[in-house]
C-alpha cells in the first residue's frame, strides 16, 4: 500500500513483467527448459496477458522436436500480423526501459520546484512506454526529493503524442494535474478498475486552440492485462493491479502529471538552467510588483502578455479584475508557490506555477491559484491567471 503503511514490493511471482524478464534472462543463459517452465507459470497465472501467452507459445514451438511455422502456430486472422508487431514492440519496451536504479537521485528536467502540498509526482515517458509514480519527500522550500513508488508499463494514443483536436487519437504533451478519482463500478469496462481524471485541456491547450476532453489515467478492460504501446484514444492506460493501487493513494488530488514524448532525467541537486533561473527571478519580481499594485499599475501590467487569455477573453477584458485581486491581496505573503514546472510547447517555452494563497474573498472559493507563463521576446510573461 502507498497510504502510509509499509509498501508491498511485488515479487516476480505477482508481477508479469518481472517474470518476463526472468524468462529472457534464462534464455540468455542458455537455460531453455527453465525459461519454458517460467513461461508456463506466467501464462497460467496471467491468462489475459497476451504477451506472456505469445512467449509461452513460441517457447513451446521451438522446444518441439519438429517446430512448426508461425502461421500454423498462430492461425491467420485479419489484423493478426499487426497485433504480433504490437506485442513485439511491447516486449521491447518492457525489457529496455530505464531501471529503478537509473532514476534514483534524478528528476525530470521539467520539474523545478515541488512543495509538500503535492505529495506525489507522475511522469509518463512515451518513448519507453513507461509511467513513474513518485512520492515527494522534498523540503518545505520545494527542493524535490523523489522516492519511486511504482514504475510500470503504459499505453498511450494510437496515433502517438501531441493532441490537437477532438478524436485525433493522440495523447497530449505537457504538464497536467489530477482532479478526481472515478471508481470502475461507475464506468464502462473499457476503463477497468477505475480512472483518475486530468485537467486537459489546460490553459496552454486552450490558448493554442486545442480541443477534446476526457483525457484520463485509467485501467484496462478486464479481458486484457495490458494494451499495445499505441492503442488508446488519447488516455494513459496501465494494468488494473497498478491502477487499483494508484486509486488507493491518499491526498493524490492536484498531483502534477508530466507527459513527455522522450523524457530527460537530470540530477536532483543540479543547478537550475539559465531559463529556469530567469523564470524564478521574474516570478519574484511579479510578486513584488503585486505589493505595489495600488500605486504602480503599469509595473504590474508589464508582467502580463498581450496574448493573455481566460475564458476566451483577452487581457483588456480581464485586466480590471486581475488588478482588483492584486490590490486586495497586496501583502508580500499573499501567494506561496507550491510547484513550478516548465516544458516546450511547439516553439515556445512555457511554465505552470501553482500557488497556495491567503484566505481572502478576492480569491473566490478556489483553494489554489495558478499562473501559466510563456517566454516571449526574451522575457517571461503571464498568459493565464486564475483559480485551479
Amino acid at each position: 500500500m502507498f497510504n502510509g503503511q509499509p509498501r508491498h514490493q511485488p515479487s516476480p511471482l505477482d508481477d508479469p513483467e518481472a517474470q518476463l524478464r526472468l524468462i529472457y534472462k534464462a534464455l540468455g543463459e542458455g537455460q531453455r527448459e527453465t525459461a519454458l517452465v517460467q513461461a508456463e507459470q506466467l501464462s497460467e497465472q496471467f491468462p489475459n496477458f497476451q504477451l506472456g501467452q505469445l512467449v509461452y507459445a513460441d517457447l513451446l514451438n521451438i522446444s518441439a522436436q519438429q517446430p512448426r511455422d508461425a502461421s500454423v502456430l498462430v492461425p491467420e486472422q485479419e489484423g493478426m500480423g499487426e497485433r504480433i508487431k504490437e506485442l513485439v514492440l511491447e516486449a521491447q519496451r518492457r525489457l529496455t526501459h530505464p531501471s529503478a536504479a537509473e532514476v534514483l537521485g534524478k528528476k525530470p528536467a521539467q520539474l523545478l520546484m515541488l512543495g509538500p502540498e503535492h505529495p506525489y509526482l507522475v511522469v509518463v515517458d512515451a518513448s519507453t512506454s513507461r509511467l513513474y509514480w513518485f512520492a515527494n519527500k522534498g523540503t518545505a522550500q520545494g527542493q524535490p526529493q523523489l522516492e519511486l513508488l511504482s514504475s510500470t508499463y503504459v499505453s498511450v494514443g494510437q496515433n502517438g503524442m501531441g493532441k490537437n483536436k477532438e478524436g485525433d487519437g493522440k495523447t497530449p504533451l505537457g504538464v497536467y494535474f489530477t482532479q478526481r478519482n472515478l471508481p470502475g463500478e461507475s464506468l464502462p469496462d473499457l476503463f477497468g478498475v477505475g480512472a483518475i481524471t486530468l485537467n486537459y485541456p489546460n490553459a496552454i491547450d486552450v490558448w493554442r486552440g486545442r480541443t477534446g476532453t476526457g483525457i484520463w489515467l485509467h485501467g484496462t478492460p478486464r479481458a486484457q492485462y495490458t494494451r499495445a504501446p499505441l492503442a488508446t484514444d488519447g488516455c494513459v492506460v496501465v494494468a488494473n493491479p497498478k491502477m487499483r493501487r494508484f486509486l488507493q493513494l491518499e491526498s493524490s488530488r492536484m498531483t502534477p502529471v508530466i507527459i513527455s514524448e522522450q523524457l530527460q532525467w537530470v540530477d536532483t541537486h543540479a543547478a537550475p538552467a539559465a531559463l529556469q533561473q530567469s523564470l524564478q527571478t521574474t516570478v519574484q519580481q511579479w510578486q513584488l510588483a503585486r505589493t505595489h499594485a495600488t500605486t504602480d499599475e503599469t509595473a504590474l501590467r508589464n508582467f502580463y502578455s498581450d496574448r493573455f487569455e481566460r475564458d476566451n477573453l483577452d487581457i483588456s477584458r480581464w485586466w480590471n479584475q486581475l488588478l482588483h485581486v492584486a490590490r486586495a491581496t497586496a501583502q508580500a505573503d499573499a501567494l506561496h508557490a507550491t510547484s513550478i514546472l516548465f516544458w516546450k510547447d511547439q516553439e515556445d517555452d512555457v511554465a505552470v506555477i501553482t500557488f497556495e494563497h491567503s484566505s481572502h474573498p478576492a480569491w473566490g472559493h478556489a483553494e489554489f491559484w495558478r499562473t501559466y507563463w510563456v517566454h516571449e521576446n526574451g522575457k517571461w510573461k503571464i498568459i493565464f491567471e486564475g483559480p485551479t
